[in-house]
């Protein structure tokens, strides 16, 4: 039986969230451009990284930011991205002046990697422009590296991801791309488009240029080269790229990469031993189930089902639901957003970030949705019933469907967003980056009934992060992977979190699981106690870690 979504949905019983950024002082807006968004650059928005930069056991954010303007013809106002310290007790402070990490780009996303593998966490910022990598100086500073390091891209890039594609455990780096513009024809920009009729809104993305995706292969020393021809991303179609994420669809042991296009069809790449090709549409995953394209902005993976096999979310523009891939074997996907109770619920809204993750430690992975209009112009006639700002959405997992609600108030124009466990409780926070507002962090009244464990994976023989890396639990069968970059220009804290559910009795009692290092190694660990954080060192029995 098909279960539907309500139209309008109401917060669910018992997980209301509330925003509590202002408490914890994340008090930088961020966004892109001037307030009419007369060009689509300005509409964008930008995502959110978490990483500890600062090795203290207490994930911080970083938020890429751009410029602003009054009006076309006026000067740019210079706004930097602004990297957070998290301090302990649920607060931050801005540290982005001391840090060294003051820019003045048109930053757009961000993901943290350890790409030098001195063991401390770096950043790469996508941006309107060159793009930015700063290398973690391992001082609490950070120096800028990008066109020495080779991977300063001077397009429009939004996602991007890192992943080791080729098996030589060294980073490589891909680049989503969006269409070919600049600052003159930014300010040149006019709303000559009419929504549904009858607003006139920014032009774009169809009739625009799209500027081809890139693949920057790590050289083991620190630096990248272009390697888009050799590597076959510079065969695929160039179109009109927004959020990334890396996954191995069709469970070969390698990386492969999912690329969600707006006003297109989406991409999966498949590698074949550091080499792809577009197999998208033999995959399922290119279309609607209608067979139609749609304007699709981020993307989270992950064994929603526990079968084994990723599933994707996929968020997408107004007026048409957002895709629900489940893969149903090795290489193959069915879109049912109808069948997994998703399509109702987000028919109207406008989706950008998306998040797959246990809101409420039953061992049910449940999925969170920025949502935001593309045009504030949207407001100015009534009879659209549309709105600018919009509440992000949760989605429940409740057996083989979701129950649709909402989070806030407030409620913004959100972009970006990403998982931090802001004090290392085993309970998720969720941080959102917001077109020219303040950001929100939501955050649970409540804690949530269930047990967990994390885990921290580390392969010092290799490539540190063990991005890649698949851990699988016996009971509750549940698997995690690795990875560095999803849901739209963001990137999630880099733990891997269970739910484990009420344990009663047995609380104390060791969970079995299973490590799949990138290369294939496989090692099996039977003394995990529930309730706490654990470093996993490739070779070497767990460690449970202190609290921060």
């Amino acid at each position: 039986m098909i279960v539907l979504a309500s139209a309008l949905p109401s917060p669910v019983a018992g997980q209301e969230y509330r925003d509590v950024a202002a408490e914890a002082g994340l008090s930088v807006e961020t966004g892109t451009g001037g307030p009419e968004k007369n060009h689509i650059a300005e509409s964008t928005g930008t995502g959110v990284a978490v990483l500890d930069y600062d090795q203290d056991g207490l994930p911080d954010l970083y938020f890429p930011n751009a410029p602003s303007w009054d009006d076309p013809e006026g000067a740019w106002q210079a706004r930097s991205g602004v990297l957070y310290r998290n301090e302990g007790g649920r607060r931050f402070s801005d540290v982005t002046e001391a840090a060294g990490i003051v820019t003045d780009a048109y930053g757009q996303g961000a993901v943290s990697a350890d790409f030098d593998g001195d063991g401390f966490p770096d950043l790469y910022v996508t941006a309107l422009g060159p793009n930015l990598l700063f290398r973690n100086n391992g001082d609490g500073t950070f120096s800028e590296v990008g066109e020495r390091a080779g991977v300063a891209h001077p397009g429009w890039s939004i996602g991007a991801v890192f992943l080791d594609a080729d098996g030589d455990r060294t980073l490589d780096l891909f680049v989503a791309n969006y269409i070919e513009t600049d600052e003159p024809a930014i300010r040149a920009g006019r709303r000559t488009r009419r929504w549904r009729g009858r607003v006139s809104v920014l032009d774009g993305p169809r009739g625009l240029v799209p500027q081809a995706n890139r693949f920057f292969r790590g050289r083991g020393d620190g630096t990248f080269e272009d390697a888009s021809d050799a590597s076959g991303i510079g065969a695929v179609p160039a179109r009109y790229s927004m959020g990334a994420v890396a996954l191995d669809f069709d469970d070969d042991g390698d990386q492969d990469i999912f690329v969600a296009n707006d006003s297109g069809p989406n991409d999966m790449l498949e590698n074949r031993g550091g080499v792809f090709r577009d197999a998208g549409l033999f995959a399922g995953v290119a279309l609607s189930a209608d067979g139609a394209t749609q304007g699709s902005m981020g993307v989270a993976a992950a064994d929603a089902d526990e079968d084994g096999l990723p599933d994707l979310v996929v968020t997408n523009f107004a007026h048409d639901h957002y895709a629900f891939y489940q893969g149903v074997g090795p290489s193959l996907f069915l879109e049912d957003a109808v069948g997994a109770g998703m399509a109702t619920a987000t028919f109207r809204p406008l989706g950008w970030g998306a998040l797959f993750f246990d809101a409420e430690n039953d061992g049910d992975l449940d999925v969170a949705f920025a949502n935001g209009h593309l045009y504030p112009q949207v407001e100015d006639d009534p009879a659209l019933g549309e709105t600018y700002v919009q509440p992000d959405q949760l989605f429940l997992r409740d057996g083989r469907t979701y129950r649709a609600g909402t989070l806030g108030p407030p409620v913004r124009s959100s972009r970006g967003m990403a998982l931090i466990d802001v004090e290392a409780d085993g309970q998720w926070e969720i941080a959102v980056a917001n077109q020219d507002d303040v950001p929100t962090l939501w955050a649970r009244n409540t804690p949530a009934e269930g047990s967990w464990i994390r885990l921290r994976l580390v392969d010092p023989g290799g490539e540190r992060d063990a991005v890649g890396a698949r851990v699988t639990l016996a009971s509750p069968r549940q698997s995690r992977w690795q990875r560095a970059g999803g849901s739209y220009a963001s990137d999630s804290e880099r733990i891997l979190h269970f739910g484990l559910g009420s344990l009663g009795d047995s609380e104390a009692q060791p969970v079995e699981i299973e490590v799949r290092w990138p290369d294939g190694l496989t090692e099996n660990h039977g003394a995990i106690a529930a309730r706490r954080t654990w470093l996993l060192r490739r070779g070497s029995a767990p460690v449970a870690l202190p609290p921060p």
